[in-house]
């Protein structure tokens, strides 16, 4: 096929220095995750002026909203590590159509999921056993959640595909416009303010539904029109049973990383919870002040992963490995300084979130004091798994996080708890040296260089098909056509 000249965006990532480049693309992802919290904050703060049962509603439907969030985030994870190697490869054509194939893929799981979780929503809370006033709001909540999942996994599709582009500015923007307008109908839902009827709990899933909608919509204008450079064809959506096949293979892993990291958490919140209400508490203070240190390091793994995946697809396999070092020294060097100052000012930290009880301040104070010098070593695992989402080995990234969050965190927060002196300090102890093995396991891992091998095909001619043939060639993956490797064997490590 005859290749496009580069974009400014891929010149950027395949050329260049390093440095500047991951930190332009990361800003905007830590800035969009940030707004994503003030989303999340806007939803409790008019809810909390409703009533506790009100909040409760809304805690008992999170797990069950992240465990579905993470099946759209894992397919257009997918999309992201293939599109990034093809812009790397200067194949707009098959990036369009493997945009073109995620979106569609995940279009079509999200109306299934709606239909379903629409019906069994009410079953769903009951196995959870809130109160029966919690029961009426939470099934109505998750509802109406559900109902909206085809925008809100929209939303996903346009993030995900445009940041494998090396787009990470108009994501923030769109999130950004999201927000706002959350912030604005919230009260006016919940409450009924002016024309508007009073929903309560369910005027906030209304809202956010109506909002991930406006974005969603834009984003879809921007991906259909291809005034972003990557474009997304109706025709093209149509499954391919191959190209979906791929998807799967790749995304499936996401998926089970995204949800076995909440399904970890689950766990270690009911073994923090047989130490008491401060403990839990000093664990939920804990875990919201380290989620806001961890932005900077969850944005590096963004980048890499576009950074990794486009030079995997321009055959600059050296440079891939260049910017992940540098990712990887960037967020172990800022989470430590991070993880000193929170040592020393733990007191102070925990007084904010605690004033005056005592017992949850100083259970706080010790959580935050014995995981601070961890950070640096879980800033590494997040980047170095954005490296291997890049590579498209998902299956790796999810090993590692499924082992630091399950398979380490729990036993040994259990065992030095309950079997050791150190009681309730064995929970936090377990908490950081989970963190810390994590970290060097995921980074000698990626030292051994097997992620070194791009996943997309190879042109078997220099130059491609005629216009007319263009549909044919790029719908799905030739069997004929030479590959990098196999596809469904290139996680096999």
């Amino acid at each position: 096929m005859a290749r496009r000249a580069k974009t400014a965006k891929t010149e950027g990532i395949t050329d260049g220095p390093i440095s500047p480049t991951l930190f332009k693309l990361a800003w905007p992802i830590v800035f969009g995750m940030f707004l994503q919290t003030i989303y999340n904050v806007t939803d409790t703060f008019w809810l909390g002026r409703v009533g506790d049962h009100a909040v409760a509603a809304i805690s008992v439907s999170f797990p069950v909203i992240i465990l579905f969030i993470s099946i759209g985030a894992g397919l257009t994870i997918a999309g992201t590590a293939l599109v990034a190697q093809y812009i790397g490869a200067e194949n707009r054509k098959k990036a369009n159509f493997i945009a073109s194939q995620t979106a569609g893929s995940v279009c079509a799981v999200a109306i299934l999921l709606a239909i379903i979780g629409y019906f069994l929503s009410p079953h769903i809370i009951a196995l959870l056993g809130p109160e029966p006033d919690v029961f009426a709001d939470a099934s109505a909540y998750l509802r109406t959640w559900f109902l909206g999942i085809p925008f809100i996994f929209g939303f996903l599709v346009f993030q995900n595909l445009v940041k494998g582009y090396g787009d990470t500015i108009t994501p923030m923007k769109l999130m950004l416009v999201s927000v706002v307008a959350n912030i604005a109908l919230d009260p006016f839902l919940i409450f009924g303010w002016g024309p508007f009827p009073e929903l309560g709990v369910q005027g906030a899933a209304v809202a956010t539904v109506l909002t991930r909608g406006l974005a969603s919509l834009l984003g879809a204008s921007l991906l259909l029109t291809g005034v972003l450079g990557l474009k997304v064809t109706p025709k093209n959506m149509i499954p391919d049973l191959q190209t979906t096949k791929t998807i799967m293979i790749i995304g499936v892993p996401a998926a089970g990383e995204i949800s076995m990291k909440a399904v970890g958490m689950m766990i270690m919140t009911a073994t923090v919870a047989a130490f008491g209400t401060p403990t839990l508490a000093a664990f939920g203070v804990g875990n919201r002040f380290t989620s806001m240190v961890f932005l900077p390091s969850m944005g590096l793994g963004q980048a890499t992963t576009a950074m990794v995946g486009q030079n995997l697809g321009a055959n600059k396999e050296d440079r891939a490995e260049k910017a992940t070092y540098v990712a990887s020294g960037v967020a172990l060097s800022l989470l430590t300084l991070f993880g000193l100052l929170s040592f020393v000012f733990s007191d102070t930290v925990a007084g904010i979130f605690l004033p005056g009880q005592e017992d949850a301040l100083l259970l706080t104070s010790q959580y935050i004091s014995l995981i601070a010098f961890s950070f640096g070593f879980l800033g590494v695992m997040n980047v170095a798994c954005g490296a291997f989402r890049g590579a498209g080995r998902t299956v790796t990234s999810m090993t590692f996080a499924v082992l630091s969050m399950v398979g380490l965190r729990v036993p040994l927060a259990y065992l030095l708890s309950n079997h050791t002196v150190l009681a309730a300090d064995g929970l936090w102890w377990g908490v950081s040296i989970a963190n810390t093995l994590g970290g060097i396991g995921a980074f000698w891992w990626f030292t051994r260089g097997r992620w070194k091998t791009r996943i997309i095909e190879e042109e078997s001619t220099a130059t491609g098909p005629s216009p007319s043939e263009e549909a044919d060639e790029y719908r799905g993956w030739r069997r004929d056509a030479p590959r990098s490797e196999p596809v469904g064997t290139y996680d096999r490590e």
